[in-house]
């Protein structure tokens, strides 16, 4: 699954009216109704605030009385095809005073949805698995060298007489550090939901 962490936004202008994409990282129903009413507050003469979002299996999109299935249902066809999670698409319309038609219509809340993901800073969403190492400074300088290679990155970290630290890995890497750690304890903590880019 892919996500945004910061707002991106674009405009589109057809015959007069103005399509004005914006995509934000959402985590909840309340960032979604918030990020609307700002919206609304922010382009306060627009006609339209069509959207969709998709949050960890929760979606939803809304065509805000546009002809029915010409801009929200395209929308979320849109995040879903680009496999995005976390997200909230909003397509502003200030209409410039031609009617498009549905065909028309539609291609365009599109095509502003296209252009507002493909011009964003997209991030992989990566669910890790967090093991806490105590280990020799030895074994750290060695974890530090092999961990670019093998996707491993830390959190947490402790001097003290022995290192101790956090490994954010894959679930099956927990074996493998044992094995290339053996003077190490290695505890499992749970997972841990990050942002790659």
């Amino acid at each position: 699954m892919f996500s945004v962490l910061e707002r991106n936004e674009t405009t589109l202008i057809r015959d007069r009216s103005s399509f004005i994409g914006i995509l934000l990282h959402s985590t909840s129903v309340e960032s979604v109704k918030q990020y609307l009413t700002d919206i609304k507050k922010q382009y306060p003469k627009a006609k339209h605030y069509c959207y969709a979002y998709v949050i960890n299996g929760l979606e939803k999109c809304s065509d805000d009385g546009e002809p029915a299935k010409t801009a929200g249902r395209p929308l979320l066809e849109l995040l879903k095809k680009k496999e995005m999670n976390e997200v909230l698409l909003v397509v502003v319309r200030y209409f410039g005073g031609v009617l498009l038609g549905a065909s028309r219509l539609m291609s365009t809340y599109l095509e502003s949805g296209v252009q507002t993901l493909e011009s964003a800073d997209i991030v992989a969403i990566e669910n890790k698995y967090v093991y806490h190492l105590t280990m020799s400074y030895k074994d750290f300088e060695t974890l530090k060298r092999i961990s670019k290679k093998l996707s491993f990155s830390f959190e947490n970290v402790e001097y003290e007489d022995k290192i101790k630290v956090d490994v954010l890995a894959n679930e099956h890497d927990g074996e493998e550090l044992a094995n290339m750690f053996p003077g190490a304890s290695i505890e499992v903590y749970g997972t841990k939901k990050i942002y790659r880019r």
